[in-house]
């Protein structure tokens, strides 16, 4: 399974490790939610993320009131999973650490994620250097578990390998360019033909 795929079954379900939040009860200091996944959380986890297992899932998030109706999540996930070597296929350890950061806005918010019609012709703008701009949530309830998944999937390495996993065998580019694979050697070979042929 694709990381988007996976990212997308993540968001269509309830989280493996639930901690909801209450926007409208947010005070102004905010909110510290933490939580620690048990065994049963952890094959779950696993399950979803299509790798062999997952040792430990943890979250320690600050949930903050943004613009009075929104939550701005500060947190940080972390855990040791056991994926499979893209080459030996042997089981690869990995520590997961990440941070992450997200702006949340009710449905129908004016600083939800919106397209601009005029400016791009329906399409989504989102300046690259920029912060990501604020997602949707409804209801009154966020749950900050579901997130924090999220990023601790896509934390994780796209291509485990074994330490002892040789590599020897792999031809490296050495830079030349090998001419009768080259389409423009082709075309100038071809000319040539054609000038010699007036």
């Amino acid at each position: 399974m694709k990381k988007s795929e996976q990212i997308e079954e993540l968001a269509s379900r309830e989280a493996v490790l639930s901690l909801p939040v209450t926007v409208t009860r947010l005070k102004s200091l905010g909110e510290m939610v933490k939580g620690e996944a048990d065994d049963a959380m952890c094959k779950e986890l696993a399950r979803r993320l299509d790798i062999q297992k997952v040792h430990s899932f943890n979250i320690d998030c600050r949930v903050l009131p943004w613009k009075k109706t929104g939550a701005r999540l500060e947190g940080r996930v972390w855990g040791d999973v056991e994926q499979t070597c893209v080459v030996s296929l042997k089981p690869v350890a990995e520590n997961v650490d990440e941070t992450f950061e997200v702006t949340l806005v009710p449905e129908g918010s004016p600083f939800a994620r919106r397209s601009n019609d005029q400016e791009s012709g329906g399409e989504l703008i989102i300046d690259a250097e920029g912060e990501d701009p604020p997602e949707e949530f409804s209801g009154d309830d966020i749950d900050v578990g579901l997130y924090a998944e999220e990023f601790f999937a896509l934390a994780l390495d796209d291509y485990p390998k074994a330490d002892d996993v040789d590599f020897s065998d792999h031809v490296e580019d050495d830079g030349s360019e090998n001419e009768s694979e080259n389409p423009f050697a082709a075309l100038a070979g071809l000319k040539d033909k054609l000038d010699n042929q007036n």
